[in-house]
């Protein structure tokens, strides 16, 4: 096991089971762990064994088997500030993650604004694209139209061409009748006119 020097400043150690035994270290301080050898209640010491090797006898008076009140305040010290680093490590930690989540929340808002931005804008272009589509069917109907009202015009001309040359040839037809009856009214005419009264006279 191991024993404790208790709360005395230095405790010696002695070649023997009494303090008439020589000292062989005189300035074990207090605090300082050893290892327990032998134990003699009657005799009232124990033998140990320091770090350095060292062996003896120390009264069973300066021995506790738990450490004096000085090392357990510094071991609770040294425990609770261990225990603070590690909180204060666990708290820099959360504050870390708490900014990571932080980040993590403005990107997802981002992406989620520009997903609302591609979806606006994928509906826009297959708007486009939709009226695109209806517009060239509208061109196509509207050129097969138009090509209907050539072929129309094409027609309207060719008939109106030859109801011109039918005109034409009946204004002609007219004329040279007018011509003929004129022709033949100056040859008829003539016949009908009185004979004057000087051929009657003669």
């Amino acid at each position: 096991g191991t024993g404790y020097v208790a709360d005395v400043f230095y405790v010696p150690l002695y070649s023997g089971k009494s303090t008439k035994h020589r000292i062989v270290h005189r300035g074990i301080k207090t605090g300082t762990a050893l290892t327990i050898l032998e134990p003699d209640t009657e005799a009232g010491f124990t033998k140990v064994r320091t770090k350095g090797g060292t062996e003896g006898w120390i009264q069973n008076q300066y021995l506790s088997t738990s450490p004096i009140a000085r090392i357990q305040l510094a071991g609770e010290r040294a425990k609770r500030r261990e225990l603070q680093d590690r909180l204060n490590a666990m708290s820099s930690e959360n504050k870390s993650v708490s900014a990571a989540n932080s980040d993590a929340r403005q990107q997802l808002q981002s992406l989620s604004r520009q997903n609302q931005s591609l979806s606006s804008e994928l509906a826009s272009i297959k708007k486009i694209s939709s009226n695109a589509v209806n517009l060239d069917i509208s061109n196509r109907e509207l050129l097969q139209k138009n090509e209907m009202l050539k072929v129309s015009i094409a027609e309207l001309e060719a008939e109106n061409s030859r109801l011109s040359d039918k005109d034409n040839k009946d204004w002609f037809m007219r004329g040279a009748l007018a011509v003929a009856i004129g022709a033949l009214l100056a040859v008829i005419l003539p016949r009908f006119k009185p004979k004057s009264r000087n051929n009657e006279w003669a």
